[in-house]
């Protein structure tokens, strides 16, 4: 019989009683470890581990079946709320973004079984009106103005670098959630051409060395709000 010296660490990593405290992503390279070791996962773990799994995705479908249920819920409130009313597709819209701050897929499904519309009729609408958005918003809104007197003066290479620097397209929140980058047709500030906007302050003149700039003193106010 082995001891605990003898065993390889892998193993000794991935015994039965300690499989538990591994998250998803320790556990598939602990099981890669094992493969590359052995050329198979010995019986012992993988046992375990389909127990472990089996245990872990009970437990997300009580999660999903309970926002399921919310979100059954707030749908059927928001259609009670303007079934009767003309036009109440596009009001039941505005009452989710105002809820959710975006329209979730989930939430567009669930509305699109209560009402027995198409889903891509729902889609339609949304992406139809500027107002409505898809992605959940930043904590922080960078809007580039790209009017006509804005994009002779360089507003597109304003959001390309605003692309660079935040690492998303227009329409799109950061993958932290703090800022969300979008364009508008025209913010009726033409003799401050480019300009930006952020949390609602107009930016004239910007150009494209201010970027980082800006986008730091964003940065900075966040973590300065933070308790």
């Amino acid at each position: 019989m082995k001891s605990a010296a003898s065993v390889p660490e892998a193993e000794q990593s991935t015994r039965p009683v300690e499989l538990a405290r591994h998250d998803e992503a320790a556990l598939l390279e602990l099981l890669e470890t094992l493969v590359q070791r052995h050329g198979y996962v010995p019986r012992e773990f993988s046992d375990e581990v389909s127990r472990l799994v089996a245990v872990k995705l009970e437990r997300l479908r009580r999660i999903q079946a309970k926002l399921d249920s919310t979100i059954r819920r707030d749908v059927q409130q928001h259609v009670a709320r303007w079934r009767n009313e003309e036009g109440n597709l596009i009001m039941i819209l505005h009452a989710i973004q105002n809820q959710h701050g975006y329209v979730p897929r989930e939430v567009a499904m669930e509305l699109s079984r209560e009402l027995g519309v198409k889903l891509a009729r729902i889609y339609e609408v949304i992406t139809f009106y500027h107002y409505f958005k898809l992605q959940p918003p930043g904590a922080h809104n960078v809007t580039v103005c790209n009017g006509t007197a804005c994009y002779l003066k360089g507003s597109t290479d304003l959001l390309n670098a605003l692309r660079t620097e935040l690492g998303v397209a227009e329409g799109q929140t950061t993958a932290d959630r703090q800022i969300h980058l979008d364009t508008v047709r025209c913010i009726g500030c033409c003799g401050m051409a480019p300009a930006v906007v952020i949390d609602g302050k107009t930016l004239g003149h910007v150009k494209v060395a201010d970027v980082s700039g800006h986008l730091v003193a964003l940065k900075q106010s966040n973590q300065e709000a933070r308790p």
